[in-house]
Formats: C-alpha cells, structure tokens, sequence
C-alpha cells in the first residue's frame, strides 16, 4: 500500500493494481481495503484496480470528527492524484451509501455503480441492529459465544468465511475510542440515504439471499428508489457476495462495467 496526502496533512493509505480502466473498490464501516484482496487480483486482471482505507479506517488518519461528503472528496482528490478522470465504482454495504453520494456530487467522474448489499435503513449500523435482533437471547452470554452464535446469521456458510476473513487485516484494535465513535456517529447519521433517490448513473445492486446483518428485502428497496438498476440476488450468499461467489461476481460485474464505460475505451478493451 502507498500513502497519498491531501492539502493540510490528511493522509489517506491507497493500493492500485492491474492495467485498464479504473474500478474503485470502497468497504464498508470498520472495515479496510483489505477485504478486497482477492476481488482486487481477480479484477486486476481485466481493469485498474484502485483501494483504499476510508478516513477513519485502517492505515488512514484518523480525524475525531468525520463528514459524511468528506469519504467522496476524498476518493475525488486520490483519483486526481492518480490522473484518473472517470471510473467505475463498487461499494459494499456503507460502502454503497458512499458511492451513491459521489455519483451525485461528481456525477463526471463515474460510469457506472456497482452496491454490495447497500441498504437505506438509517441511525443504527447493520451490525448493531443484528445484535439488537437477538439481544434478548444473548444479551447475558460471553463475547466468544456470542460471536459463534451470530457468525451462523452473519454467513451462509460461516467457516468458510472464517478462513477467507483470517487473511484480511483487522485494523480496529489501533483505533482509540475517540476515532472510533467519530466512524461511529458518521455512519449513524440521519438523511444519508435519501442519496438513493437521486442517483442517475447505471447502477447494479447484488443482494444476498443469506446473512441477515442487511436482508435482500433492504437492498430491493433501494433498488426501488432508483431508476436505471439491475438488481439480483445470489444464493449462495450472505455479508461478502463477491467473495462467497467471487466467480460469478466477476462473471456480472465486468460486462456491466465494460458496456457504461466510454465508448473509445470500451472498444479497445473488448
């Protein structure tokens, strides 16, 4: 990973690999760009890839007070940095709510939207509404059998994300408690998702048949508050569809993105 630093000193920790048009790939709340390890090799092959650890997450700063418009000026300025003019964008869960409000306020820089699992359900993080589902029942329970039990309504087949999420990089522990609240509050707050609404640029959601931190249902719904979406579920999937189904992801997100890209440059990659 290299690091970029914005005008003031904010830096931000980025990777890019592969040759081609640019694909931005942008994770979810407390999580880094390490969970994209796999997805960014097996797309590397055909695009650019270009990661990133948000603001708050991973190897960036980490400021104690976020705006939600400053995730997309950020990615806006990297892609300068880079000389990379236009794109397309992946989100996965918050990640999507993200590139959803780049699209409105840089709608030049993107051709196309792909949303992991987005949902429109806002003041409470997917994880915490997962817990608050059966708070009741384990409320009283150790942390380690909390985790065994909710890891079964996480994942359709939850050892087998196990072993894919012992490879990714677990960042959080060398946040402080200010930071974190600061990632907290940010996602947490009201009015982000009206951004749905408002999106123009081609857009195709994947929602997961299994997993229950953000249901397929949620994930219709905001397809339902755009115009121009494909929308599929896939069923053998639950919190990371484009790792749990890594093969039929690249399978339907690279023609999508390939037919909303330029036309000169989609010739020459065809």
């Amino acid at each position: 990973m290299e690091l970029f630093t914005r005008k003031g000193g904010f830096t931000l920790n980025y990777n890019t690999m592969g040759q081609g048009y640019p694909v931005v790939l942008v994770h979810t709340a407390f999580e880094n760009a390490s969970i994209f390890q796999n997805l960014a090799h097996a797309l590397s092959k055909t695009f650019q890839v270009v990661l990133l650890d948000l603001r708050g997450h991973g190897y960036s700063d980490k400021p104690r007070h976020i705006k939600f418009n400053e995730f997309a000026d950020d990615i806006i300025l990297l892609l300068d940095y880079l000389y990379i003019d236009q794109a397309a964008f992946i989100g996965h869960e918050m990640g999507a709510t993200i590139i959803a409000h780049l699209s409105k306020q840089y709608p030049e820089y993107v051709s196309s939207l792909t949303m992991i699992n987005p949902t429109s359900i806002e003041g409470e993080l997917p994880e915490e509404r997962l817990f608050r589902k059966y708070a009741h029942k384990i409320r009283n329970w150790n942390e380690d059998k909390q985790e065994k039990f909710l890891d079964k309504h996480r994942y359709y087949k939850h050892r087998k994300v196990n072993k894919f999420l012992k490879n990714v990089e677990d960042t959080n522990s060398i946040s402080t408690k200010e930071e974190t609240e600061a990632v907290d509050e940010v996602f947490k707050q009201r009015g982000i998702a009206e951004v749905f609404e408002y999106i123009t640029k081609p857009t195709f959601i994947v929602a997961s048949a299994y997993g229950e931190r953000i249901t397929s249902l949620e994930s219709k719904e905001v397809a339902d508050l755009i115009g121009n979406v494909h929308f599929e579920v896939y069923s053998k999937s639950s919190m990371y569809p484009f790792e749990e189904e890594q093969e039929k992801f690249i399978h339907d997100v690279t023609p999508f993105i390939k037919k909303q890209m330029p036309q000169h440059l989609s010739l020459i990659h065809i």
